[in-house]
């Protein structure tokens, strides 16, 4: 019996169909289960970046709160004026309306404050040359009564580190069930071979802990664990290390029962499709086999291959009038058209890189700053001047608001660009501001000029704004010695006609009142108003040479040697005098400190600022002289600080300008000739101070002269 072909590829068909619908169908559950298990490690991993984050977030609130604590007006003026009852008192109100479970304050004396006042005690003072005491910091502290995170800030004063404060949250049992309830999952913790909190309870709380004594050891993992009689997908990882050094372990468990309940439904109803399946498209490929269509549609799919591939000179050359023709024909009219744009687009696309290039080109030769914001104000562009200039202060520009550029300029600054922003659209709006950056503590203030401009776009609608800077911090300073410089030449022409007119007169009354000493009696009535005659004759001829010596230019020597060389002869030319008014002098500097000076110009700054702190100081006290090199900068630093009376805030902005003085037989030129000669140096000299509390000098020394 002669059996069809047809019949044969049929037959042949059904048993492949049959024995693959029952291999999928073994495969698939086998997939469904797989992918189940995929499902949860991926959920667990989820869950593993959401704990980070919880934890993240947890030390990052804990923190937030302590530097809120630390910058309590209450907590600072209890802690600076010793009432510690009263500080106790705060600390345990503080702690009565949070969370939290304790909080403490070490003041810089040893004195320890708690709000536990049984944990009140005193230990060693700070060193405060320690700079982390200036540091924030979170730490894990495992303990015998349960696992605190601490969190500890620095508690200041205008600037003065007056103690330090720590916030601690205890992670228990009650702490992890709210944690679970927002995962969706069992949150356990371990440390060491121990579960100190748990969401669990009971038996599945005891299986955990077996769980965790058994796998301690073990690197972050994916693995099935039974739980109170329940099959849960544990996730383990390494949250965090405690003060001890011991790992902190969380376990995320997730349940497992609905899951498996709804693979085995799945498999049953699985079984039930394939059959339907398997009927359905045994009959629809017999239908379809009867069509002569596989080998047109293999050329149309070979043809469109080649076009996805981008041979758009492919044409198919099916010819026939039916859909798979007029599918031929409209590939082959795709492919010429597809040629024809990407010419096009290609031509195009040449033209804007080659205009992009030519754009980029000229603001990278730009010397001046170019920044682009859109509407929403934020950065979308800065040319490299830009990131040159700007870019050590504001870190990366792009994408920088507009709010958080202004934040950090000076406020002077931020006025003259709001002003100039609000004047953007107006005819006049080539206003141009100038802003101030400062550098650094040593490194001096940046100036920079600028201007906005509205950016608009082939319809003239605004889309944006340009912003314009250009350094001009030397034309500053230029602008500054000019006026500096004239100031002097003024002073001087003053002093030659002074010294003209002055000299010699006092010098004829300086002659006759030493006459008249000689010839009068000491017992005389007039031998006094002659004494003081002479004595002021003499304090007035100082105040003329004087201001010579601040007026006249004079010529500098410098060249490099050891700071002691320059320092050692002052201290032993004041000794004396300071000896005399029970002042002592101290001198803290590297003993291979070298500078760059004209020696006899600084012993006169030196001997200047050492003076005036003595008269400072009318029933003795300490005069600090510190030297020291800047690691940050090419400068070289110097103070002098004095234990005196101190000066009132506009006394101190005075104190450098000629002819000021306070004192009732001052020339005023004491401290102006100090800044002259710092001037020279091409240094720069500044003043703090608190009246009643002190005065320090401070001035800066480039390392090496230029030019």
């Amino acid at each position: 019996m002669n059996i069809s072909l047809r019949i044969k590829v049929i037959s042949l068909l059904f048993i492949l169909i049959s024995s693959l619908a029952l291999i999928m169908n073994e495969r698939s559950t086998a997939l469904i289960y797989e992918k189940t298990q995929e499902t949860f490690q991926q959920r667990l991993e989820l869950l593993s970046e959401s704990v980070k984050s919880y934890w993240d977030s947890e030390k990052n609130l804990l923190l937030s709160n302590a530097m809120l604590y630390a910058e309590s007006e209450k907590i600072i003026n209890y802690s600076t004026y010793g009432l510690l009852n009263l500080l106790q008192k705060e600390l345990e109100r503080l702690i009565s309306k949070t969370g939290f479970h304790d909080m403490q304050i070490v003041l810089k004396n040893g004195q320890v404050i708690s709000s536990d006042a049984e944990k009140s005690a005193e230990v060693a003072g700070f060193d405060l040359k320690d700079t982390r005491l200036n540091l924030a910091q979170v730490e894990l502290q495992y303990e015998e009564d349960g696992l605190f995170l601490s969190a500890e800030v620095p508690v200041r004063k205008m600037g003065e580190l007056i103690g330090r404060i720590s916030l601690r949250r205890k992670l228990d049992d009650t702490r992890l069930k709210k944690m679970a309830r927002n995962l969706q999952a069992e949150v356990s913790l371990g440390v060491r071979e121990q579960i100190v909190a748990s969401s669990l309870v009971d038996k599945a709380r005891e299986d955990m802990v077996r769980t965790h004594f058994r796998d301690s050891e073990n690197a972050q993992y994916i693995s099935r664990a039974t739980l109170n009689d329940e099959v849960f997908s544990i996730g383990r990882l390494e949250a965090e290390k405690t003060v001890a050094g011991d790992a902190l372990i969380v376990y995320i468990a997730i349940s497992q029962k609905k899951m498996l309940s709804m693979v085995e439904q799945a498999r049953s109803q699985n079984l039930t499709v394939t059959a339907w399946a398997l009927l359905i498209t045994l009959l629809f490929t017999v239908a379809f086999s009867e069509k002569v269509l596989i080998s047109r549609i293999r050329a149309i799919r070979d043809g469109a291959n080649l076009i996805a591939e981008g041979n758009l000179d492919q044409h198919l050359n099916i010819v026939s009038g039916d859909e798979l023709g007029d599918l031929a024909r409209s590939f082959n009219r795709m492919a010429t058209n597809l040629k024809v744009n990407r010419d096009r687009l290609q031509h195009y696309i040449e033209r804007i890189e080659k205009l992009a290039n030519y754009i980029q080109n000229i603001l990278g030769s730009l010397k001046t700053c170019v920044i682009t914001w859109n509407m929403e104000g934020r950065v979308e562009t800065a040319n490299p001047s830009a990131i040159s200039e700007l870019g050590e202060y504001y870190g990366e520009l792009e994408g920088i608001s507009l709010r958080s550029f202004l934040k950090k300029l000076k406020p002077d600054s931020r006025a003259e660009m709001i002003k100039a922003l609000r004047q953007i659209t107006k005819a006049d709006s080539d206003r141009q501001f100038d802003i101030e950056i400062d550098c650094g503590e040593h490194a001096g203030i940046k100036v920079l000029q600028g201007g906005f401009s509205v950016l608009r776009d082939n319809e003239d609608k605004p889309y944006g704004f340009v912003l314009t800077l250009s350094n001009i911090t030397q034309r500053k300073i230029i602008e500054q010695q000019l006026y500096h410089a004239d100031k002097l030449s003024s002073i001087g022409q003053l002093a030659a006609s002074v010294a003209h007119e002055i000299k010699n007169p006092l010098a004829s009354i300086k002659t006759l009142g030493q006459l008249l000493q000689e010839e009068t009696d000491q017992d005389d009535e007039s031998r006094e108003y002659i004494d003081v005659i002479v004595s002021e004759v003499n304090r007035l001829n100082a105040v003329v040479e004087q201001l010579l010596k601040y007026a006249k230019p004079e010529g500098s020597s410098f060249r490099e040697q050891n700071f002691s060389e320059v320092i050692k002869p002052v201290l032993a030319l004041v000794n004396h005098e300071a000896e005399r008014n029970q002042i002592r002098l101290q001198a803290e500097y590297e003993p291979d400190l070298k500078v760059y000076v004209d020696a006899e110009k600084i012993k006169q700054v030196f001997l200047n600022l050492i003076f005036n702190g003595m008269q400072a100081m009318k029933d003795g006290g300490l005069i600090k002289v510190r030297a020291f090199k800047d690691s940050d900068s090419l400068w070289t630093a110097f103070e002098v600080e004095d234990s005196g009376i101190g000066m009132p805030e506009e006394v101190c902005k005075k104190v450098f300008e000629p002819f000021f003085t306070t004192r009732q037989r001052g020339t005023g030129l004491g401290l102006a000739i100090v800044k002259k000669i710092i001037d020279l140096h091409g240094g720069k000299i500044e003043v703090k101070s608190v009246s009643g509390q002190g005065t320090t000098f401070s001035f800066y020394l480039p390392s090496k002269q230029e030019g």
